[in-house]
């Protein structure tokens, strides 16, 4: 980038006399007419956007004083340009572009050519756009030449054009020092020498900036996106070249869903979009499938979005995941989830296919919502195939092999729940929620639990919980704000069943924390003890009667103390935490937690769960330490990087069987 040389460049118009900053306006003095100015003059602002009036529909004519003098290269007054694509997307190409994530802000050098959207064409030798103020300046050498000015092109020093107030300034080059400003996209008729902002033509430094890519074209649309062609990204060791990259910077959230399952690295290339669609590929990495690409797919509004993906695209089990959202009205909106899994050669027929959906309805009411959610589980999505007879006389389906069986089983589940908005609990310093649900579950092929004799294929449930919460209340005033605070929590909730039991659930939280650096280091200390119960009356020993003791599956130790148990658990867990956040890229957070069971835990055989490994415990652990640490490498990529210790629990559980390494967006 060369802002030095562009500034010097504005510098010396200044001082050779092509304009006079700060001189008070002047009438018009063309020798063609100009629109008149508004009643009040505008006065410089400390900020780059101006506050000005809009002028009349139909302006006033001003004419010419006699004595005033003529500017030979000013426009002649002409039928104004068509502005219906004027603060549209517009086009930017150079010899070389550089996009800076950190500070979002676009750069050029070098034979800089700025397509707006009604046509006008502005060359120059530097460029630079800032995304957030939705503002750009082109300086030295700069020429402008608008649609209907045919191959004629007005010379200046600098331009700048900003988008949300629909104004552009220009330094020409004229016989007499001069400025022009540019209202609603009339370049036939610049308003003359009109007060302009104080850091109308600023440009940044970026010394010492990381680039994050570099372009030879970028089309940017105000305020929504930036499409960079080609595109040569920086991934920390090493730029690599993508034939494009698509960067959205739109406030409309629904840009940032995510329909993929879960990986230890995913590299997401945004490489097409709009408006209303964002097309991104990725290459993930997990244990299972090591190195992979993947598809996501965004189509979004203001009011809805609908993402679908595939992961992996060329592996044999392929899940592909649909996200919808639509808010129907101020008070109604409606979410789906679709997701299938199934397992195929290239895109050819599954041998083995499972489907899960659920569905999302959530109305406001008078400080409260209500939400209706349903969900249905697809075992196995595959027409039944020909039975099989085993050699033992088993009657077997499936396709292709035994691997890849066929499961009748069709669950759903229905839950009806109104939850209350937290309110104040009168004037003390605690918050309180209630909540209440009515639920049904029902399975055709398998029980959902037998109880003396009795197969319970549907179940009804209703439930009623409160949940109150603390404000942060300060025990020790510190001057420098290193404060301590007490937080509690409180959690009651039952729930009923057409069954002949109910369960009840307590969980009492409180939280200590530190400011040891109010901007960098907090230590958090917590206790926390859970209580649940099942309830059969009469029927508990029935329910929960002398069995076989627990067996570790691992070790083959088998626990006859579990032959006690009857449907109580208490968990009690002390955790002591450190979170250290020196600068915004960066977070080291370190915990130990300890716990205490009833019945105690049983260590169990390492475990893939989605895509981290960790141990198939009956119960918690009775010690875990863990580290996390996160480093945002650039706009593209954040690294998470963790690991848990268990303490010897069972003679073997050490440390987590892998680290959680993971690079997402």
């Amino acid at each position: 980038m060369m802002p030095a040389l562009a500034l010097r460049l504005i510098v010396f118009s200044l001082s050779a006399g092509w304009c006079v900053f700060g001189a008070a306006a002047t009438p018009a003095r063309a020798a063609q007419p100009f629109p008149a100015e508004p009643a009040a003059p505008v006065t410089a602002a400390p900020q780059p956007s101006p506050v000005i009036t809009q002028p009349p529909a139909v302006p006033a004519v001003t004419p010419t004083p006699p004595s005033a003098p003529t500017a030979p290269t000013a426009p002649s007054p002409s039928p104004s340009p068509s502005t219906g694509r004027r603060l549209a997307a517009f086009r930017v190409t150079a010899r070389n572009i550089a996009f800076y994530s950190n500070r979002f802000i676009i750069g050029a050098d070098g034979d800089v050519v700025v397509t707006l959207g009604d046509g006008t064409r502005i060359r120059g030798n530097t460029f630079f756009e800032d995304l957030r103020l939705n503002r750009f300046v082109i300086a030295g050498n700069v020429t402008v030449r608008t649609p209907n000015a045919g191959s004629r092109a007005v010379p200046g020093a600098a331009f700048a054009q900003y988008f949300d107030f629909d104004r552009a300034y220009f330094v020409p080059i004229t016989r007499a020092p001069d400025r022009w400003t540019f209202v609603a996209g009339d370049y036939a008729h610049p308003v003359l020498g009109r007060e302009m902002p104080g850091d109308t033509f600023f440009l940044p430094d970026l010394s010492g900036e990381r680039v994050f890519l570099y372009a030879k074209r970028v089309v940017v649309d105000p305020r929504e996106s930036a499409r960079f062609t080609p595109a040569d990204i920086n991934f920390g060791l090493t730029f690599v070249a993508f034939p494009s990259y698509f960067l959205d910077f739109s406030a409309n959230p629904n840009y940032a869903q995510n329909a993929l399952p879960g990986a230890y690295a995913d590299g997401p290339l945004d490489f097409a979009g709009g408006r209303h669609a964002l097309a991104t590929a990725h290459i993930r990495y997990d244990s299972q499938n090591k190195v992979f690409p993947a598809y996501e797919q965004h189509q979004i509004s203001e009011n809805s979005y609908f993402v679908a993906s595939l992961s992996p695209l060329t592996r044999p089990f392929k899940v592909y995941n649909f996200v919808g959202f639509d808010r129907l009205s101020p008070g109604l909106q409606m979410q789906l989830f679709l997701q299938e899994s199934a397992f195929q050669h290239d895109f050819r027929q599954p041998l083995a296919a499972s489907g899960y959906g659920q569905l999302q309805v959530t109305g406001s009411l008078p400080h409260s919502y209500l939400q209706l959610r349903i969900d249905q589980y697809y075992s196995s999505l595959l027409d039944e195939p020909e039975p099989y007879i085993s050699r033992s006389g088993h009657v077997l389906r499936f396709y292709g092999d035994p691997s890849h069986n066929w499961i009748p089983d069709h669950p759903i589940d229905e839950q009806l729940s109104w939850v209350g908005f937290r309110e104040p609990l009168g004037r003390l310093p605690f918050f309180y929620q209630l909540r209440s649900s009515l639920g049904y579950v029902h399975n055709r092929d398998t029980p959902l639990q037998s109880l003396g004799g009795v197969a319970y294929h549907s179940e009804y449930s209703k439930g009623v919980g409160i949940d109150v919460t603390s404000q942060s209340l300060p025990l020790v005033r510190d001057p420098r704000h290193r404060d301590l605070y007490l937080t509690a929590f409180f959690d009651k909730q039952r729930l009923y069943f057409s069954a002949p039991h109910h369960t009840d659930t307590t969980t009492e939280s409180v939280t200590l924390t530190k400011l040891i650096d109010p901007q960098k280091l907090a230590l958090l200390a917590s206790y926390t003890n859970s209580n649940i119960g099942d309830f059969y009356g009469k029927q508990q020993r029935i329910a929960y009667g002398n069995g076989a003791p627990a067996v570790n599956p691992f070790t083959g130790q088998a626990y006859p103390g579990y032959t006690a148990f009857r449907g109580f658990a208490t968990t009690r867990s002390f955790v002591q935490q450190l979170v250290y956040t020196p600068n915004p890229v960066f977070n080291l957070n370190v915990s130990m937690r300890e716990n205490v069971d009833f019945p105690a835990p049983i260590p169990g055989p390492p475990q893939v769960v989605g895509d981290v490994v960790g141990f198939n415990n009956f119960g918690v652990t009775p010690y875990q330490a863990t580290f996390e640490l996160r480093y945002r490498v650039n706009h593209l990529i954040v690294l998470d990087v963790s690991r848990s210790y268990f303490f010897n629990f069972g003679g073997y559980e050490r440390w987590q069987p892998q680290f959680t390494f993971q690079l997402e967006k």
